[in-house]
C-alpha cells in the first residue's frame, strides 16, 4: 500500500490527515481553503461520507468539506451489480481479496450524474448546507437518504457501551 500511496502523491497533489487528530483538521480546513482560493489549481475530489457504502444510502456528510467556502460540484455515483459487486466490505473481505475480485471482475458498471453547482446560502451552516447536498444526490442516485455517520458501522463497541447510535452520534459531534 506504501508504494501505491507514494505513487499516487507523486502523480497528484493530496491532502493526507488522521482524522482522530484535532490538530491535523483544523491544519487540513485550512489547506483545503488555501486550495480553494487558488484559481490556479485543479478542484478538489473529496467524498464526504468518509467511509464506503453499499449502494443503496448516502450517509451523513462530514461537515469539514463544506466549511471551506467555494463551489462544490456534487457527483451522483450508483454502481449497476448487474455484472459485480463493487461494494467492498472491509469487515468480510481483505483489501488483497476485494481487489483480486475487482480485477477479475468481467466489468464493473456505474451511472454517473454530474450536478449543477452548489454554494453556501447566506446564513447557512456548513451542516445544513452539507445535509442539502446530500439531498440532491440521494435524489439524483434513487439512494435513501441516512442520517447516521458511517463510522459507526466500525464503532459497535462504543454502540453497545453508550446505549443507541443515535447517542454515540451526539457524542461524536461533541468532539469535533
Amino acid at each position: 500500500m506504501g508504494v501505491i500511496q507514494r505513487a499516487m502523491v507523486r502523480a497528484c497533489p493530496h491532502v493526507w490527515f488522521e482524522r482522530s487528530e484535532m490538530r491535523d483538521r483544523h491544519l487540513v480546513t485550512k489547506r483545503l481553503g488555501e486550495h480553494v482560493s487558488d484559481k490556479t489549481k485543479l478542484p478538489i475530489l473529496i467524498f464526504p461520507e468518509g467511509t464506503c457504502i453499499n449502494n443503496t444510502s448516502v450517509m451523513m456528510f462530514k461537515k469539514g468539506s463544506f466549511e471551506i467556502g467555494g463551489t462544490i460540484y456534487p457527483v451522483a455515483i450508483k454502481y449497476d451489480p448487474q455484472f459485480g459487486d463493487a461494494f467492498w466490505n472491509s469487515s468480510k473481505h481483505s483489501m488483497v481479496s476485494y481487489l483480486l475480485r475487482m480485477m477479475t471482475s468481467w466489468a464493473l458498471k456505474c451511472n454517473v450524474w454530474y450536478l449543477h453547482p452548489v454554494s453556501r446560502e447566506e446564513g447557512e451552516d456548513a451542516v445544513h448546507f452539507a445535509n442539502r447536498v446530500k439531498s440532491a444526490i440521494a435524489k439524483q442516485g434513487g439512494l435513501i437518504e441516512l442520517d447516521w455517520d458511517g463510522g459507526l458501522k466500525r464503532d459497535s463497541q462504543r454502540i453497545f457501551q453508550r446505549g443507541t447510535a443515535e447517542e454515540l452520534q451526539q457524542d461524536n459531534c461533541r468532539r469535533t
